[in-house]
């Protein structure tokens, strides 16, 4: 079950920690757009020789179909997401077995590396915003695939240290680069593509851990350096495919936004830790469900699979579908509002599945499964909406690292939370948890109409790129 886009935490949820992330978007502002969009690409006039003003390297601005982009976009994403979900499963593993350091000092360094990952994020999407994306988008993948190969040269705890501090600062600024490349590719539909993303990587993720099993049950250095090397060539594939999208101009500031930094945009901060307390599902999905089922219920092991199998199907199969119509900030606002309460019903059925015989836990933790995958579907759809329609055009990927860092804290602190609410407190703490969700999933349109309030009402997105 992979994922959002900061770093993958020891004890996280890959899904919603693999990119885009946590991607958001969101481009008309006033809902009567609807039906009657404008033309998606935005073409320039410019003399057929020459240089042109702002445009040093000279020759013709030009716009390359929507289409194209996205498809050059989409599977840039794709190959890294394969990547990924190869690597995802076998980090803790590689370095307990074939480089020999501790299981405790592993998970512990990882968590460290993690959460001073995030700090990333907003820095390096205000280059992308300055600089623009493709090129930050490149420079950042090829600098992975760097710190990626140096896994292979790891041989005690002060190499690990250094190794997975440099990996963990690259996934937490994927997020801000992924997205601020969705914001410009993804125009007027950025939400829609952002979606259809999604659901592209959940299956490459899914692909790519089904590949990643075959190196686990293999358990040698050879398999573990061939999927280091496959890592490696994920990134470097990514970037050759990001450098097929033209350059893409920063936006110029809105006319009387003043100059805001996200970091100390309340609101936005405010919407992003709420989405943060409700990615939690995330990590009770991959982490604790997995612990539940086979210590607390009577249901067979295996039944793990089948849930992780239903959920990425579900995914893969309905994101597009959950994600139809919700464009705008308020759209995003009301959808997460929903989140809350289904994905407090989930967990409530799957505490249910430990008070009753073995096909009936199955079905209860089937069904829980299917509603919590609901549940992320509305929540994924309303957290695009709203990262990327409370940010300013002009600081897409700024304001896109900023909020992966809140979704970030919640899957960092999910296993510490969902330890001590289910499996010490008890039936309580299930309750507390569910109480939880469905508070945090209220506070959004408030908070969220905060935030939307205070910004200027600015024109439709559109997708336009100049030829390098």
């Amino acid at each position: 079950m992979p994922a959002r886009a900061v770093p993958l935490p020891p004890g996280g949820g890959a899904r919603h920690h693999a990119g885009v992330g946590r991607g958001p978007r969101l481009g008309r502002h006033p809902r009567q757009h609807r039906g009657r969009r404008p033309p998606p690409v935005a073409q320039a006039a410019r003399p057929a020789a020459g240089r042109s003003r702002g445009h040093p390297r000279g020759g013709p601005v030009m716009a390359r179909r929507p289409t194209t982009l996205r498809r050059s976009l989409s599977a840039a994403l794709f190959v890294r997401y394969l990547g990924a979900g190869v690597w995802a499963p076998l980090q803790v593993l590689f370095f307990v077995r074939s480089v020999g350091l501790s299981t405790s000092h592993v998970v512990l360094g990882l968590t460290a590396a993690g959460l001073a990952g995030l700090a990333a994020g907003p820095v390096v999407g205000r280059l992308a915003d300055r600089f623009g994306p493709r090129e930050v988008g490149i420079a950042g993948l090829v600098a992975q695939a760097a710190a990626a190969a140096a896994l292979m040269t790891v041989r005690g705890m002060g190499g690990f240290l250094v190794v997975i501090t440099l990996i963990a600062l690259g996934r937490g600024a994927f997020p801000a680069i992924s997205g601020a490349l969705v914001a410009h590719v993804g125009g007027d539909d950025r939400v829609a593509f952002r979606a259809r993303i999604y659901s592209l990587q959940n299956l490459a993720m899914v692909t790519g851990s089904l590949l990643g099993g075959l190196v686990l049950q293999a358990d040698t250095r050879l398999a573990y350096t061939i999927a280091i090397g496959a890592d490696v060539v994920s990134y470097l594939a990514a970037a050759l495919l990001v450098a097929r999208l033209p350059h893409l101009p920063p936006v110029p500031r809105e006319h009387g936004s003043g100059r805001r930094y996200a970091l100390t945009d309340r609101p936005f901060l405010a919407v992003s830790l709420l989405s943060g307390v409700l990615v939690m599902f995330d990590v009770f999905l991959t982490v604790l469900m997995p612990v539940w089922i086979a210590e607390h219920t009577e249901a067979p092991r295996w039944t793990v699979s089948l849930i992780f199998a239903l959920s990425c199907t579900l995914v893969v199969l309905c994101q597009t579908r959950v994600a139809k119509g919700v464009d705008t900030p308020r759209d995003g606002a009301r959808t997460m509002r929903r989140s809350g309460p289904v994905i407090a019903a989930a967990m409530l059925l799957v505490f249910a599945a430990a008070q009753v015989p073995t096909y009936v836990a199955m079905t209860l933790l089937l069904v829980g499964a299917a509603v919590l995958t609901l549940g992320e579907m509305l929540f994924t759809a309303g957290e695009y909406a709203l990262s990327f329609g409370l940010a300013p055009d002009h600081a897409q990927g700024e304001y896109q690292g900023v909020f992966a860092v809140g979704v970030g804290i919640g899957g960092a602190v999910a296993p510490t939370v969902l330890n001590a609410l289910c499996l010490v407190a008890g039936p309580p703490g299930w309750f507390a948890l569910a109480a939880l969700m469905v508070t945090a999933g209220v506070l959004v349109p408030p908070v969220a109409g905060v935030a939307e309030r205070s910004r200027p009402a600015r024109p439709p997105a559109t997708v336009t790129g100049t030829a390098t």
